[in-house]
């Protein structure tokens, strides 16, 4: 049921839908009309793609090696030293030079050192006076949000899997991608804006990207993968974004375009961008740093009065350089460490008494 070929077009997407997040993210941070697509914001639509190719890769990671504790392993030094990284650097460099007050109040100001929690998956976006007078005050990291909700997925996967380990798990899958979709439109159609919290999240922004978590795992059907076709998947996307449709109508179609043409661009026939960040990854320091470094460059130019698309590529070039740091002093070693520690024979002694592989 999976596919160990690395022929694919992931890491190009990934790096797109990073960028389309910063995007999105600009206008909001600007004050500017916010860019659309399909009637959803540029920066929701590049969520929903990463947990697209997350649904699909982490699937296919736990069914190729079931073993939980090397699977928690795994997704533990791939997310948490990549925020850890980003947490620090925004509590103890980018508060200090942006903070109206001294540095002295700021550090023993108790909120300062509870945007720690972050690390814990606990969002808080506020530090103490950091963009006070920001276009968008107050929020230093706003992309943090959905880490928690990626970190559900992850334990969702074993948990949901092992459950129904006698049943066919693309039929699984279908069943709680449509399931979840459809509370997701009914609840946004009875109470839209609704605001219900746990655990610093959101649970209504969270249940609009947790089904493409799912319809990603569809995608590792070979069945499924037969009907893909770019050609198809490109027209159907341009007609979609030419009708008019109510915002609940919008989003069940997009639900059905957007996974096809994602995964028919990922699957193409003799994909172009195969060898493109095949060695090193930079999307997810792109995600993590996007946001607090725009903040901090409008801070700094907001009086020359620059337009969304100047704005726009100074702060991705910016980010990238950060990305590019975190990849190769945080994220990159990391990802070693994990793998060695995984070699280790503690780890592969304790590993023997864990559940039996799925097949």
């Amino acid at each position: 049921m999976t596919n160990s070929t690395r022929e694919n077009n992931f890491n190009i997407i990934r790096f797109v839908a990073a960028m389309m997040v910063i995007l999105g993210h600009m206008c909001h941070l600007l004050a500017v009309d916010v860019n659309l697509f399909m009637g959803q914001e540029v920066s929701t639509i590049g969520v929903k793609i990463f947990f697209l190719i997350s649904g699909y890769l982490i699937a296919q990671s736990f069914l190729n090696d079931s073993n939980i504790l090397r699977y928690a392993i795994r997704r533990a030094f791939r997310i948490l030293p990549g925020l850890i990284g980003v947490v620090v650097f925004t509590v103890f460099i980018v508060g200090p030079v942006f903070t109206r007050l001294p540095v002295k109040e700021y550090f023993s100001n108790e909120w300062t050192w509870a945007y720690l929690k972050n690390i814990v998956l606990y969002p808080l976006y506020n530090l103490p006076g950091v963009f006070e007078n920001n276009p968008y005050p107050n929020a230093v990291n706003g992309s943090l949000w959905s880490l928690p909700v990626e970190v559900l997925m992850y334990i969702a996967v074993p948990i949901v899997f092992l459950i129904f380990r006698k049943m066919d798990k693309i039929k699984v899958a279908v069943f709680f991608a449509i399931i979840l979709e459809l509370a997701n439109v009914a609840i946004g159609q009875l109470k839209p804006g609704a605001v219900f919290v746990i655990y610093g999240t959101n649970v209504i922004s969270a249940l609009a990207i947790i089904p493409y978590f799912f319809v990603g795992i569809v995608f590792l059907s070979p069945k499924i993968k037969k009907f893909l076709n770019l050609q198809l998947a490109t027209g159907l996307l341009c007609i979609a974004t030419m009708l008019n449709l109510s915002s609940a109508k919008a989003e069940l179609l997009l639900f059905i375009v957007l996974p096809y043409f994602v995964f028919s661009f990922a699957f193409a026939e003799k994909p172009k961008f195969t060898k493109c960040f095949s060695k090193n990854d930079f999307s997810y320091g792109l995600y993590l740093y996007g946001f607090v470094i725009q903040q901090c460059i409008v801070k700094v130019l907001w009086q020359y009065q620059l337009t969304l698309n100047v704005y726009f590529v100074i702060c991705s070039c910016v980010t990238f350089l950060f990305s590019v740091l975190s990849w190769f002093l945080i994220e990159k070693p990391a990802q070693q460490f994990g793998k060695k520690l995984l070699k280790r024979e503690k780890i592969v002694a304790l590993s023997k008494f864990d559940i039996k592989k799925i097949e």
